[in-house]
Formats: C-alpha cells, sequence, structure tokens
C-alpha cells in the first residue's frame, strides 16, 4: 500500500493543499486613516509643472510626498490628504479647500508622512474633481529605504 501510485498521488496532493495554506495572504487587519495638512509654496519655474507626487524617503524613516502641478489654489487655501493605511495598501486622498481671500498662487504641496515602517507598500494616490482639472490618479511600489526619492505623473 505505501509503494503504489495511488498514495504517492494522494501525499503530494495534501503537501500541495498544506503548502497553499500556508502561503496564502494573510488579512491586512484593520485600516488606519492620517489626515495630514500640506505646507503649501510656489516653485518658480517656467513653464507650470505638470501634475505629478514625488516621494523622499528620509534617514529617520519618514517619507516626504510633494504634490506639484496643483491648480487654482493660493496661499490663503489648503491642501490636505487622506491616507488610508491597510496594511502595506495605502490609498491617499487629496483634499483641497480654496479661499474666498486672494493669496500668491501655489503649485506645489508638501506633506510628511512618519507613520511609515521600512516596508514594500502600494500605493494609489487620487485627485479630486474640481473646476480646475479633472480627477487624476497615480500608483507605485514604494520601499521605504533612507535616500530613496521616487516620483509618477498623475494621469
Amino acid at each position: 500500500m505505501l509503494h503504489t501510485t495511488e498514495f504517492y498521488v494522494i501525499s503530494l496532493m495534501i503537501a500541495a493543499a498544506i503548502v497553499a495554506l500556508l502561503g496564502r495572504r494573510r488579512e491586512p487587519g484593520a485600516a488606519r486613516q492620517y489626515l495630514l495638512a500640506g505646507v503649501l509654496e510656489r516653485l518658480d519655474e517656467e513653464p507650470a509643472p505638470q501634475p505629478s507626487i514625488e516621494f523622499y524617503c528620509c534617514d529617520d524613516g519618514s517619507v516626504v510626498l510633494r504634490r506639484r502641478g496643483l491648480a487654482g489654489i493660493d496661499t490663503a487655501g489648503a491642501v490636505s490628504l487622506a491616507v488610508e493605511v491597510k496594511g502595506f495598501d495605502i490609498t491617499i486622498h487629496e483634499r483641497h479647500a480654496p479661499s474666498h481671500r486672494p493669496g500668491e498662487p501655489v503649485d506645489t504641496a508638501s506633506f510628511l508622512l512618519d507613520f511609515l515602517a521600512p516596508e514594500h507598500y502600494f500605493i494609489r494616490y487620487v485627485t479630486p474633481l474640481t473646476p480646475a482639472e479633472s480627477e487624476k490618479v497615480a500608483t507605485l511600489t514604494l520601499h521605504n529605504r533612507p535616500g530613496l526619492r521616487t516620483s509618477r505623473p498623475l494621469i
């Protein structure tokens, strides 16, 4: 009985099922949400920069996110982010708060993400649908490693 083909086939199937169960992706757990306020600035560039996002990983483990190519925002307004972290999946929703007072135009907002571990993250960044521009999206994989710098256009 231990030397039959059926025994070996059944043993192989059981071993494959055990390996599949052990290799299954675990549930990411509860989602955490962070609300971040942006620091607005105007980079003196001509012509205006294309809408994009840039990530810079710092030595202390924090990540600086810079949103370039803002339209319709001035220094009296505000840009913030709603960041949802679920395991290693991150969804970032950009929010705009225009002002009714006049101000200097800006084209860049910077944010500090100080809650990320040195891991690989799958990021999806979504801008709002505004009168100035349509909704734009960027996706990327970020390995939070000191000195790493990466950017993606918003399409």
